[in-house]
């Protein structure tokens, strides 16, 4: 049997087998009940994690307060980086928030445990107003357990002054590979003296590795035999995009891994030390504020033998165990309606998921162009996430520095980094 207690030790140390408990789990409604009407009453609870937003979120409070003055929402937020094991222990000892953010590395485990509400049947929320990529990034066995609250794909951010400054044009459309390394290089080869970078390097997962790997025609993560899902990262495609960066590495064209570790590739951009930056859209509120933000624009992504991107976002979920799901349930439906997508959009604070709100986010930081973080979210594929994303993440912290490590042997490395991720994948199921 599956319980709390089993879901905190999950979560834990890399390839620790999902082994449940013996206890007996009281027994409790999951069915989803109707909505609160605007008269009723009720007090619940909603956890975040970005404190930059909660003002964002409190005008998105007290626009559903305005329809439902009798229903109490409580909010709190948490540093990014303890959110999740602080949902754990919540978990655990059955106290989840009635309402609160996911993401997609942890999503699986929570909806495969049973802690997550089905929203199939929620009234209010037509998975038809969210990007389909999105969508289903949220949905487990067939049914939706959160609605998208907003979304992040890839771009190419750049600094025209250093780009000009080494002779290289602003990319006005989306650069090859090849274009991206030759100027890269010839940035840095200009500038390196200022200790100025054509690219900051790094090995950021979502922004840089995962869509080199499939714009080479790998995957991540995929499905084998029997359905079993299986890691890609000894694949051709995985090798030849790891080989790709590896390359600029040994070539002095970007810094090595010992280099980023100290340098976030972020900062370096940020403080106008690189000319390049593979990121999400999350980087503009960041760069409002940077010495050099006056010089930056971004372009597409970069393309390699496929044009590919990768899309991710926060979704809104509700506790199954919820001690008050009416309330919650209005709560959650407003939080996806299309008003509450035009609030945070209007204030800057994320890029709406809503279907049709992602021009008030455009026209909220005007200076950049974020439309093309909009565009790519058709044709972007889900963010790879499987029960136990967390575990495999760790494998990717400990192994990518080593595959780029430029020791020669990058294939026998990623096919390490591959079969290790597959224990934890074969101990999912």
């Amino acid at each position: 049997m599956i319980t709390r207690r089993s879901l905190l030790g999950a979560a834990g140390a890399t390839g620790v087998a999902l082994v449940g408990g013996c206890a007996r789990e009281p027994e409790i409604d999951r069915s989803l009940e109707p909505p609160a009407s605007p008269g009723d009453s009720g007090a619940i609870t909603f956890q975040i994690w970005d404190k930059a937003q909660e003002p964002a979120m409190q005008q998105i409070i007290d626009a559903f307060h305005e329809q439902y003055p009798d229903i109490d929402v409580t909010m709190s937020s948490a540093a990014f980086a303890s959110y999740f094991e602080r949902l754990r222990i919540q978990a655990t000892g059955d106290d989840l928030p009635d309402v609160f953010w996911i993401n997609g590395p942890n999503f699986e485990l929570y909806a495969s445990y049973g802690m997550l509400q089905d929203l199939s049947g929620l009234e209010g929320f037509d998975p038809a107003n969210y990007p389909e990529n999105l969508t289903e990034l949220y949905t487990y066995q067939g049914s939706p357990y959160a609605i998208p609250k907003d979304f992040d794909t890839i771009a190419l951010w750049y600094n025209r002054d250093l780009l000009h400054r080494a002779g290289v044009d602003e990319p006005t459309g989306s650069w090859s590979w090849e274009e991206y390394r030759d100027a890269s290089e010839t940035v840095t080869r200009a500038l390196g003296g200022e200790q100025i970078w054509g690219n900051p390097g790094g090995v950021a997962n979502q922004a840089y590795i995962y869509p080199l790997i499939m714009q080479a025609g790998g995957f991540v993560l995929d499905e084998g035999k029997e359905g079993k899902a299986v890691s890609g990262y000894d694949s051709p495609g995985a090798i030849e995009a790891f080989s790709f960066l590896d390359g600029m590495i040994r070539d002095g064209i970007a810094p090595d891994v010992r280099y980023t570790a100290e340098n976030v590739p972020s900062d370096l951009f940020n403080s106008g030390r690189a000319a390049l930056l593979q990121s999400g859209n999350w980087e503009a509120a960041q760069l409002q504020d940077s010495p050099v933000r006056e010089h930056l624009g971004v372009a597409p992504l970069i393309h390699g033998s496929e044009e590919a991107n990768v899309i991710h976002g926060i979704g809104y979920a509700m506790s199954a165990r919820s001690r008050n799901k009416p309330a919650a349930s209005a709560f959650l439906a407003f939080l996806g309606s299309e008003e509450a997508h035009r609030i945070q959009a209007e204030a800057g604070a994320a890029n709406p998921a809503f279907v049709g709100t992602n021009d008030a986010y455009i026209e909220a930081i005007p200076e950049f162009s974020l439309d093309v973080f909009v565009e790519a979210a058709e044709t972007a594929r889900p963010y790879p996430a499987s029960q136990n994303t967390s575990a495999w993440l760790q494998l990717e912290e400990l192994l990518f520095p080593k595959i780029l490590s430029g020791d020669g042997e990058l294939e026998k490395n990623a096919a390490d980094l591959a079969m290790r991720m597959n224990g934890v994948l074969a101990d999912e199921s």
